[in-house]
């Protein structure tokens, strides 16, 4: 999340991705930083017990709301 915000400061569109367990820590996170309108995705924990065919079924899943959070498009419904 600090990488992401930081990168975004710099004129980087970037996409952070933090699973529902972190949730909290995130806003607390982009509150500190001056950006608590800051964009980000939440997914459901645990990513890092999935399997190859699971990681790509949850990108595939995500991958709209990551582009729009890059091209500050609405996602569509």
């Amino acid at each position: 999340m600090h990488d992401g915000i930081d990168m975004e400061k710099r004129g980087v569109p970037t996409a952070a991705i933090i699973t529902h367990v972190f949730l909290n820590t995130a806003q607390a996170m982009t509150r500190m930083m001056g950006v608590p309108d800051y964009r980000y995705i939440v997914a459901q924990h645990p990513l890092s017990s999935l399997t190859d065919d699971e990681v790509k079924q949850r990108a595939a899943e995500l991958a709209d709301e990551v582009e729009s959070i890059l091209t500050g498009a609405p996602v569509a419904a």
